[in-house]
């Protein structure tokens, strides 16, 4: 019987930067507690964009090499088990390889995350939120790229995951913004997707205003009605 393999993956820059982090940490180079540079310093140290930086710490965040301060900077976990540096980069590769899957997961938490922070809100919560749709459509009306958008896509998400009274929640909010950023990217390519991004967001960030929640979930499951019947992850 003729063997049969999948082809094969491009390590990328984020995978790369994983790597070098996870072998200063595993060698013992990067002590356990110890406070990792700041990104902006990483990027430069490792000649990378920040999102890069970024989006490989959180990775690193959910499997418990590194430990997340919200304004404290990143550091070491204090517990790391002898995990090789290719298996980080296969896990990272497993997360992201059944996007039905990752859908479902998306329909399930982030609704969950986000009606936790509604419930959660104060006046400071939701003045933010507005700040952040406010920053999208600003995005979408200077034609920003697809990076740039997804980024402040993210940025909201985060947000709302760190403000909803739940450190279980939070870190799933991680998961999936990693989960599903491939598909995110591909889907910000499209202007009429941005559109539908920022009129989406508008209608939550009006209910949480106004308190409503009955309109708050009217408007969190427009999120995933029309991904639905387009097969789509548009937010």
């Amino acid at each position: 019987m003729a063997l049969q393999f999948e082809t094969l993956n491009k390590v990328t820059l984020t995978e790369q930067v994983m790597q070098q982090l996870a072998s200063k940490i595993i060698s013992g180079e990067l002590k356990p507690g110890e406070r990792l540079p700041a990104e902006r310093e990483l990027s430069e140290m490792l000649q990378v964009s920040r999102s890069r930086v970024r989006e490989a710490l959180r990775a690193l965040s959910l499997i418990g090499f590194v430990t997340i301060r919200p304004g404290g900077g990143t550091y070491v976990g204090n517990r790391i088990d002898q995990m090789p540096e290719e298996t980080i980069i296969w896990l990272f590769r497993q997360q992201v390889s059944n996007y039905s899957e990752i859908y479902e997961a998306r329909r399930l938490i982030e609704t969950a995350v986000y009606d936790a922070c509604f419930r959660h809100r104060t006046e400071e919560i939701t003045s933010n939120i507005r700040k952040c749709v406010t920053h999208l459509a600003q995005a979408y009306a200077n034609n920003a790229s697809a990076e740039e958008f997804n980024q402040l896509l993210e940025d909201e998400d985060i947000y709302v995951a760190k403000n909803c009274g739940n450190e279980v929640f939070y870190k799933l909010m991680q998961t999936i913004i990693l989960l599903r950023r491939e598909a995110a990217l591909k889907i910000c390519e499209s202007p009429y997707n941005r559109k539908t991004s920022v009129e989406k967001r508008k209608n939550v960030a009006f209910a949480f205003e106004c308190g409503d929640h009955k309109a708050f979930l009217k408007a969190i499951n427009a999120f995933f009605d029309e991904s639905v019947k387009d097969f789509t992850f548009d937010r």
